[in-house]
């Protein structure tokens, strides 16, 4: 499975739901979530309140910096 040109291990999908944080965690992507309903417990590789937190780039980059 590729998405935009990027093999999935080097690819972040955004989610708020536990159905579509198992989708793509069994397509082999990273799980960025900001949950929609508060104290939601998501299974995640990064959590926020949002997606302008300046920590979401930060792991982001470095994701691409450990050549996963």
């Amino acid at each position: 499975m590729r998405s935009a040109g990027r093999a999935p291990r080097h690819s972040v999908a955004f989610e708020d739901s536990a159905t579509g944080i198992a989708s793509a965690h069994a397509a082999g992507l990273y799980v960025a979530v900001v949950p929609s309903l508060p104290g939601t417990d998501l299974d995640h590789d990064w959590l926020g309140s949002s997606l302008a937190e300046p920590k979401l780039l930060a792991w982001a980059e470095g994701l691409r910096d450990s050549r996963v």
